[in-house]
């Protein structure tokens, strides 16, 4: 069964043998999440999420996809016309402000670019296209005691040791605790890192062109 976001905090009070520190707890564990969200790991990138482009309409965001707003990197953007993938070239914000004045006739969409929590396309898309964003994005923030997500579970360990870290340090003023959990903390990132790049990989030797 999946640890919840109240589990999470339970399980820290039990390690500080605490009780006390309900509010502490939780403000740390965000505070953990927060650390380490702009890291790559298995499960906060995907590519199997898709949206639906609308005739006329640049700009989606989170009524086009849900995650779309929490986007930290959006490594690039495929637009299946049929069955074939085409992939879009991307913009800086300001190139594309250039771009998008070049042209403002309809088309299929080329180019993109992120900005302001979303994706705008250029040429406006003229009909119906299936958008797949290969994207690094921050999960949905754990709110009510309920809530579970993969930094619950997946990636407890580091949160529930970096959360630890956290108030024996600033709240605590338990430096030998401190000193514990940051001799921890390197081997479970490595453990997360290392299964994200064993998922990633492909166990071939790729060419460069140089």
């Amino acid at each position: 069964m999946p640890k919840t976001f109240l589990a999470l905090r339970n399980q820290i009070a039990t390690d500080l043998t605490r009780d006390d520190l309900t509010s502490e707890i939780k403000s740390a564990v965000e505070n953990a999440i927060e650390h380490y969200e702009t890291s790559r790991f298995y499960f906060n990138v995907t590519r199997s999420l898709t949206f639906p482009t609308v005739a006329g309409q640049s700009a989606y965001g989170g009524s086009a996809l849900a995650q779309i707003p929490n986007i930290i990197g959006l490594d690039t953007l495929f637009l299946f016309d049929g069955t074939r993938p085409l992939e879009l070239d991307k913009y800086e914000a300001d190139e594309f402000e250039w771009l998008q004045g070049s042209m403002t006739g309809a088309g299929r969409p080329c180019a993109y670019t992120y900005v302001d929590s979303q994706i705008l396309l250029w040429p406006v898309p003229v009909a119906v296209y299936t958008m797949r964003p290969h994207m690094h994005y921050a999960l949905d923030p754990l709110v009510q005691d309920t809530d579970t997500n993969a930094w619950c579970n997946d990636a407890e360990q580091l949160i529930r040791c970096h959360a630890k870290l956290l108030l024996y340090t600033n709240l605590i003023g338990d430096t030998e605790g401190a000193q514990l959990m940051a001799g921890q903390i390197q081997s479970y990132k490595d453990r997360l890192d290392y299964k994200t790049s064993a998922r990633a990989g492909t166990g071939r030797i790729r060419g460069t062109s140089w």
